[in-house]
């Protein structure tokens, strides 16, 4: 059941929740967005749908193509890789810059997301309560762009990872390693800490596209 969104700041509030459906894989890659269904679906006119789809194209989740009008968009194992890879360095430096400026209001917001997630212990939410555990990690090194920019990057990517999540019921993994990162930056470890963290980004990028690239070969498998 889709909930019907407010009045105010309406093109705001389409796009939030079509952004949601996409990362939570209510959505699934290649789904078409039928316009009329979801304006119906979501209690509004066409005109803020066809700006929010606009929006989202523009953060790539979604494409318009020939013949098919717009659909959620498909990755290619080496876009996500390519999705990973920026991850990972710009996080890292993200990281360096913020450790220093870091304060306990800082780690206490970290440590709360963290046992929010924990408490929570669910896959459906797990895109969310990353993008936030991060995002504590790295606004203190006050690159506003820089993390409007991986904002974009991390929602590209946390489509696949909640399906790599989903999978491998390693919530418990990611919630260690959040610790760990929580941990080294209260110590003022820069380099445990940015270790860490791209040691980190690099094994969900292996496992995910290991498990996408099995997953996609059974399905070539099945059709063949």
């Amino acid at each position: 059941m889709v909930a019907k969104v407010g009045r105010q700041s309406l093109t705001d509030q389409i796009v939030t929740e079509l952004r949601r459906q996409i990362i939570s894989g209510q959505l699934a890659e290649g789904a078409p967005l039928r316009q009329e269904k979801l304006a119906a679906e979501l209690g509004v006119s066409r005109v803020p749908l066809r700006e929010a789809i606009r929006q989202l194209e523009a953060e790539g989740l979604v494409v318009s193509e020939l013949h098919k009008g717009t659909v959620v968009s498909s990755l290619s194992l080496q876009e996500i890789e390519e999705l990973f890879e920026i991850r990972a360095r710009l996080e890292t430096w993200l990281f360096e810059v913020a450790i220093p400026n870091m304060t306990e209001a800082d780690f206490a917001l970290a440590e709360s997301i963290t046992e929010e997630a924990m408490a929570r212990g669910d896959v459906e939410s797990w895109g969310e309560l990353n993008w936030r555990f991060h995002e504590a990690l790295y606004r203190p090194s006050g690159q506003l762009i820089a993390l409007r920019l991986l904002k974009t990057v991390h929602d590209n990517a946390n489509r696949y990872v909640n399906l790599q999540i989903a999978v491998a019921a390693d919530v418990a993994r990611e919630l260690s390693d959040h610790q760990a990162l929580t941990a080294f930056a209260r110590l003022g470890d820069i380099r445990r800490g940015v270790d860490t963290l791209r040691a980190h980004i690099q094994r969900v990028s292996r496992n995910l596209v290991a498990s996408l690239a099995e997953g996609r070969l059974g399905k070539t498998r099945n059709i063949a």
